[in-house]
């Protein structure tokens, strides 16, 4: 097999097989051109064209969205009654979007940072950043009215169900009538 493709090699001339190479580079670089105007089944960002999602929480919202869940678990616990909650945030919401870092560090040992945000352009042209992750605020205290408040019995239960359920401490947490 060896002695057969050498002896075809041997019988093309120097110059076909220049010829047999610039043709198939020139083959390589159409299709490389080509495939730049072939839709792609990609589904990313850019070849959809759509904007991203970019859902926001806003600080009140999950506070409501807790008040409500909390008061409705914590009207099931027998003798609480009727339950109104209100929850006290720290701060608000902390939205944490993408970056790109550079670090450089120059000849004469001083070091530098830069951060800039990633940037998409929706399909109308507006740019957009990009959102990474949203950070809640922490809870500062729960206030529970209900009407088994003024049992000890049910204040503890309440107070501990709060606490277990939001991951803070039973300090946090006040129950009355």
């Amino acid at each position: 097999m060896r002695e057969l493709s050498f002896g075809i090699l041997k019988k093309i001339s120097a110059d076909t097989k220049r010829r047999i190479i610039l043709v198939t580079g020139a083959l390589g670089l159409a299709l490389i051109f080509l495939s730049g105007f072939l839709p792609l089944d990609n589904k990313s960002e850019e070849s959809t064209g759509a904007d991203p999602p970019q859902e926001t929480f806003t600080s009140d919202d999950y506070r409501k969205e807790l008040e409500g869940e909390l008061e409705g678990i914590i009207s099931k616990i027998d003798g609480a009654g009727s339950v109104e909650i209100l929850i006290t945030m720290e701060s608000t919401a902390e939205d944490i979007y993408a970056a790109d870092r550079s670090e450089s560090t120059s000849a004469d040992a001083v070091h530098s940072e830069q951060n800039e945000y990633v940037i998409i352009k929706g399909r109308d042209g507006s740019e957009q950043t990009v959102l990474k992750k949203q950070r809640m605020p922490e809870i500062r205290g729960v206030l529970v009215v209900c009407e088994g408040g003024d049992s000890s019995v049910i204040r503890e239960k309440i107070t501990a169900a709060v606490a277990g359920a939001l991951g803070i401490a039973r300090g946090k947490v006040v129950v009355v009538q």
